[in-house]
């Protein structure tokens, strides 16, 4: 008797074991999943983590919002921007005049990377202090100026991720 209550025992412990085990891995398989989606807007597509949701904000071609931060892109026609009375004949030319015209805190440096220009400031808004990272792209007859902000305590954190997305953009040749 007391060998049967052993089988039994030593059965329903090997079954239990084998379900935790089967329940840990479908549970790591979950969270594998992806961790980015990819955003399309006109003629751009960009790579953004899948925290971000969609939002709307007047003046932005599409704007993106998360917990910490939000991304946001502006897309403005050549023609338009020299409408303006903006001289501005390149991306670089353009984040410069972005700069000026928006009065952007400390005069940051626009700096080149592959396929873009860029640069980072710190500005308080609502007595809360952000960073951002604004880049700009020059596409065809059009400018896109690419915006990530975060809490300014958060930058170094998020700075690699703004970056990644920012090299993640795309333009989408237009259909004639």
């Amino acid at each position: 008797m007391k060998n049967s209550y052993k089988g039994i025992i030593k059965n329903t412990v090997k079954k239990v074991c084998l379900s935790v085990l089967t329940i840990a891995m479908l549970a790591s398989f979950a969270g594998c999943g992806e961790t980015t989606k990819t955003v399309k807007s006109e003629d751009m597509k960009i790579t953004l983590s899948k925290e971000y949701q969609k939002g709307t904000l007047a003046n932005a071609t599409w704007y993106y919002t998360s917990p910490d931060g939000l991304a946001m892109g502006i897309r403005s026609m050549k023609d338009d921007v020299e409408k303006s009375g903006l001289e501005v004949n390149s991306a670089q030319d353009y984040a410069e005049a972005y700069i000026k015209a928006n009065s952007i805190p400390g005069s940051p440096k626009v700096e080149s990377r592959q396929g873009y220009v860029y640069f980072s400031y710190k500005k308080k808004v609502s007595g809360t202090d952000y960073s951002y990272l604004t880049c700009v792209y020059e596409h065809d007859d059009e400018y896109w100026l690419v915006n990530f902000a975060c809490y300014k305590e958060l930058y170094s954190e998020y700075k690699n991720e703004f970056f990644k997305s920012a090299d993640s953009v795309e333009f989408i040749e237009k259909s004639e």
